[in-house]
């Protein structure tokens, strides 16, 4: 907290000492501002262009002089863009999952760098649903920002702070940060600092039921209900510089270190146990989990140059990540107390190297490059006060890839791309306690991509295929078993496999409509599954390959328009599987579709004022084994203004879940064994948002980094 103050300090006092000016400057007409007014009075606007166009296989969609220039972050932005849907917390690409995201050709590895990003910073937001080779193969969604190119050498600088109340548990959430940048000639040297404190809360009933795989009579049933807090407290540096040579020629390296500073989980279980109808159980568990200042650093350099027609991009990244989780479970029973201690410590290291050349060929552009990837990891775990074992591993994962991709014009309205990347990976699991249980496997996989994009009348429309791979978290290739109370635990499968993608994907666009359709079928889906771990009706949850391919299809439409000071965007989706699995106890299909709706409605005000009125709908639905079993509805009102020149302040309230409706319960069939789960989420919130800008220069960091597959299958020890 001390840590805050001075951040949110240096803020406030950056926005008092520069107020004055800004003040002056307002009370005052330049010649320039003079002339625009009358410039502007010759100008007649009939109609309205439209702010998104294809571009290939990418949805691009105009910020700069838009209605959503003023939409509040880069976080409000990505959810009124066409192509995007907003889910919770969580952004999507829809039908597509979480993307991926680049600011100026740099690798965002926070997301929470979208909140900072003011949206009259952003120029346009490309939305690309099947990226081609050039991508990690991982890689299923991407979306690229381009911010407003700010010219001009001396000292420039942000400052953003936030204060987050959650109106059910009164805990207040403050965040704050301020970003350095110094440009003189072709040097270009810039650094941040944040400090954040964030609560996530919930609160749940939950069930659990075993039955008999041939009789479907119930052996044990669970019911209970369960409280949990998490709490962290982190710090987040970043430095580096930029040397751009020439015109032709840059290079420059940054450091980003993050580390929370305190992070814990309180948990609070009170269960009750059947046997076959008769009441044999009741348990009151206490729990606390805490990590001793884990943190991450990342290390990137880059060099970008054009030797004659020749352009070369070179990244090369480090990661390092360092855990060391702690777990003290207290159970009070009607028949064993039991006191649960465990340590689970964790490091990660990771260098990685990228090389794109591009060159210009006939109407288009050729490009070729390879991509390497190497990851070490080491696990332990040690528990006492039960009989799950200790565990003791390490794991090397290497990925080889090589990729070619050719885009070209065939005229001015009509666009084609083809591309293809191969990829080397071998994984090596050694578990040091049980060496029986090591293994080694390789895969070797090519990957094709296509885009064709034309105009049909006044249609214009894009088709593209590509194939996937979604290679399996590194817990979850773990053999080592978590305590999640004395009923469940949860243990990882070193033995699943990457599953396999092919997906085909149509946009069309008109006027102020746009419709999309998109199919993929995945072969060898990761799936979460239960096995019965004793005699006793205690439950191990693990994953497995699914030996049935799963389709999906997902469509939406998207309608966005200005009428006078009101700006809607809309937002109706269908995403619908086709899964059938074969249980214990029987076969089952799960089906449901979800059906999407997202209505965001902004009204631009005289003297920069913007009211916004956003509504978020999800229906219940199937995705994989899991069923959602209520709506989900979310409604959020927000007011904005902004102050100085070139709305250099500007202050948002934003009041989030109004009707406290944002809350998903789920159903997750295992089979002969089944969870129900019934949440209240801690979303009803208010947010309060300050941002200041003074001489903001965009940095030239062209650092684009690489392994980023790698990373996320990581994660992240600190914020």
């Amino acid at each position: 907290m001390k840590r805050f103050m001075i951040i949110a300090t240096m803020a406030l006092a950056a926005v008092a000492a520069n107020a004055q000016n800004g003040s002056a400057e307002l009370d005052s007409i330049a010649l320039d501002s003079i002339l625009s007014i009358v410039e502007l009075k010759e100008i007649v606007v009939k109609g309205q262009l439209p702010n998104t166009r294809l571009k290939g296989n990418a949805m691009v969609t105009k910020v700069s002089g838009s209605v959503l220039e003023k939409a509040g972050t880069a976080h409000d932005v990505l959810r009124k863009v066409p192509g995007m849907i907003k889910k919770g917390d969580n952004l999507e690409v829809i039908g597509r999952g979480t993307p991926i995201y680049y600011v100026n050709g740099r690798r965002v590895h926070d997301t929470d760098e979208l909140k900072r990003i003011m949206s009259d910073e952003i120029a346009d937001v490309e939305v690309i649903a099947n990226p081609g080779a050039m991508y990690d193969a991982s890689v299923s969604a991407v979306v690229r920002i381009k911010t407003v190119r700010r010219q001009g050498d001396g000292f420039s600088f942000n400052t953003f702070a936030k204060s987050e109340q959650s109106l059910r548990t009164g805990k207040n959430d403050p965040e704050a940060q301020v970003n350095l940048n110094y440009r003189t000639g072709g040097w270009d040297f810039f650094a941040s600092v944040k400090e954040w404190e964030y609560r996530t809360n919930q609160w749940s009933d939950l069930g659990q039921v075993t039955t008999h795989p041939a009789t479907g009579e119930e052996l044990f049933r669970y019911e209970g209900s369960l409280m949990n807090a998490w709490r962290g407290i982190g710090t987040h540096l970043t430095g580096g510089l930029n040397w751009q040579v020439n015109d032709r020629h840059s290079l420059g390296a940054k450091v980003d270190y993050a580390i929370s500073t305190d992070a814990d989980t309180r948990e609070r279980l009170d269960m009750d146990k059947w046997d076959r109808g008769s009441l044999v159980e009741t348990v009151n568990s206490e729990g606390k989990k805490w990590s001793e200042n884990p943190h991450n650093v990342l290390v990137n350099a880059y060099y970008n140059g054009t030797v004659g027609r020749l352009n070369i991009d070179f990244n090369t990244d480090m990661f390092f990540s360092s855990d060391n989780e702690h777990q003290n479970m207290a159970e009070t029973a009607t028949t064993t107390d039991r006191e649960v201690r465990a340590i689970a410590t964790s490091s990660n290291d990771m260098v990685a190297t990228k090389l794109v050349l591009s060159y210009p060929l006939w109407r288009g552009q050729l490009q070729a490059g390879t991509e390497e990837t190497f990851v070490t990891r080491r696990n332990n775990n040690e528990i006492t006060g039960t009989s799950i074992p200790n565990s003791s591993s390490r794991v090397s994962d290497k990925v080889y890839a090589g990729f070619v991709q050719y885009g070209f014009a065939l005229d001015p309205n009509t666009s084609l791309s083809v591309g293809v990347r191969y990829e080397h990976a071998y994984f090596d699991y050694k578990e040091l306690l049980n060496p029986e249980a090591s293994l080694s496997r390789s895969f070797n996989n090519v990957f094709p991509s296509a885009s064709f994009s034309t105009m049909i009348g006044k249609v214009r429309a894009s088709l593209s295929y590509a194939s996937y791979t979604t290679r399996p978290q590194f817990w979850q290739l773990s053999n080592a078993i978590s305590y999640h109370n004395r009923y469940v635990f949860q243990q990882g499968n070193a033995t699943l496999k990457p599953s396999t993608q092919h997906n085909v994907s149509l946009t069309t666009m008109w006027g102020m409509l746009t419709f999309g359709a998109n199919y993929s079928c995945t072969k060898d889906l990761a799936c979460s599954w239960s096995e019965q771990y004793d005699n006793d009706g205690n439950i191990r949850i693990t994953f497995r390959n699914i030996d049935k391919p799963q389709h999906q299809l997902n469509i939406f439409a998207v309608a966005s328009r200005t009428w006078g000071c009101y700006s809607p965007t809309w937002t109706a989706a269908m995403v619908k599987q086709w899964l059938t699995l074969d249980f214990d106890n029987g076969r089952r299909s799960f089906g449901k579709p979800m059906w999407v709706c997202n209505l965001n409605n902004a009204f631009r005000l005289p003297h920069r004022w913007q009211l916004e009125v956003n509504s978020e709908f999800h229906s219940k639905a199937h995705y994989t084994n899991v069923e959602l079993v209520n709506n989900y509805w979310s409604l959020e009102t927000a007011v904005q203004k902004s102050f100085l020149k070139n709305d250099a302040l500007t202050l948002r309230l934003a009041w989030q879940d109004m009707l406290r409706k944002g809350n998903n319960n789920v159903r997750i069939d295992y089979g002969s064994y089944s969870i129900h789960q019934t949440n209240t989420m801690d979303f009803n919130r208010v947010i309060l948002t300050v941002r200041y800008n003074f001489n903001t220069a965009r940095s030239k960091y062209k650092g684009t980094g690489a392994g980023k597959d790698a990373r996320n299958r990581i994660g992240s020890a600190a914020k």
